[in-house]
C-alpha cells in the first residue's frame, strides 16, 4: 500500500466516522483563526 492510499483511506474513515456520529461540519463553515493556528501546528508536527 502506497502513503497516498492510506492518506486517502485515513480521509475517507474519518468523514465516515464523522457522519455516523452526527458531528460533520456545516457547508460555509469557516475555522476560527485559533482552530487553522492549531492545525498547522500539527501538520508541522508531523
Amino acid at each position: 500500500m502506497t502513503k497516498e492510499t492510506v492518506k486517502q483511506f485515513a480521509i475517507r474513515s474519518t468523514k465516515e466516522s464523522a457522519e455516523l456520529e452526527r458531528r460533520t461540519v456545516p457547508a460555509g463553515h469557516v475555522r476560527s483563526e485559533r482552530v487553522e493556528r492549531f492545525l498547522a501546528e500539527r501538520r508541522q508536527r508531523g
